[in-house]
């Protein structure tokens, strides 16, 4: 009997390191620019995030070109399980509050299964900057709301895309102009150049006469670094920022202006409780 249980638990362990084996990570960090991809945490992970981005290259040399000025996000992630994370994070832009959850309801295997990962993100934000716009909004007002579908697929060793039609709700609009649904087509593609570097592209398409005419679409170009626990990402796009309500709705930059923000993310995952 013994040797039955033992033989068991053996093909077991197999069965679920080839498990294991067997999924495809489309993307090698749950970012890729500004917005998230189809990467989740395994189970009691812990991410920390940093991520800037500094003023417009266009603001020449007294400003160091763009460099005298940024914003900030710092966050933590966790994964409660395989396919679940969820996150908190704040933002130095308009004093932000961001609360995210993500579900993985399909993950790209390298034979069989399914052919593509699919995910579902949401994001709610609220606003605390006082200024003379703001400082008689209501909590309530002050809230914002974002869904998501990211769909990607590794094409081969070196080409993963990825689609995210996206939802997003302000209660409170401080324009006169814009609507207070929004919704946009994000598109997003990495290429693997190296076993430690690859580029990332991101474009988000906002439906048209959604926006006051000085918002437009959110585009970036990222240049991701790995090395053993880190991961950096080196941004120039026109948002500055960094969470989905600022950088589909409330993009100014033009990018044929030079209107463009260098910045990165740096991030480091952490194993919570014991290692097995």
């Amino acid at each position: 009997m013994k040797k039955i249980i033992t033989i068991l638990i053996i093909q077991f362990w197999v069965l679920n390191l080839y498990s294991q084996e067997d999924r495809e990570k489309v993307f090698r960090d749950t970012r890729i620019v500004n917005g998230h991809s189809t990467e989740v945490l395994p189970k009691g992970m812990m991410k920390f995030i940093i991520s800037h981005r500094f003023g417009a290259i266009n603001s020449g040399v007294q400003q160091l070109w763009g460099l005298d000025n940024s914003t900030i996000r710092i966050g933590l992630d966790y994964a409660f399980t395989d396919n679940i994370n969820v996150g908190f994070g704040r933002s130095s832009l308009q004093k932000h509050y961001d609360f995210y959850l993500k579900y993985r309801f399909l993950q790209q295997k390298k034979e069989g299964g399914s052919p593509v990962s699919l995910v579902y993100y949401t994001n709610a934000a609220v606003r605390t900057i006082q200024t003379p716009q703001t400082e008689d909004l209501s909590l309530v007002n002050n809230l914002t709301f974002v869904h998501q579908l990211l769909l990607a697929r590794k094409f081969n060793e070196f080409i993963s895309f990825q689609i995210m039609p996206t939802y997003v709700h302000r209660n409170y609009v401080l324009d006169l102009e814009s609507n207070n649904d929004i919704y946009s087509l994000g598109t997003a593609g990495r290429i693997q150049v190296t076993k430690v570097l690859a580029f990332n592209l991101e474009y988000y398409f906002n439906l048209p006469d959604q926006l006051a005419s000085q918002y437009q679409s959110s585009a970036g170009l990222g240049i991701e670094l790995e090395t053993k626990g880190h991961i950096f990402q080196l941004n120039f796009t026109n948002s500055l920022g960094m969470i989905a309500p600022l950088y589909i709705a409330e993009t100014t930059g033009r990018i044929d202006k030079g209107d463009i923000h260098f910045g990165f993310n740096i991030t480091r995952d952490f194993k919570i409780g014991a290692r097995k």
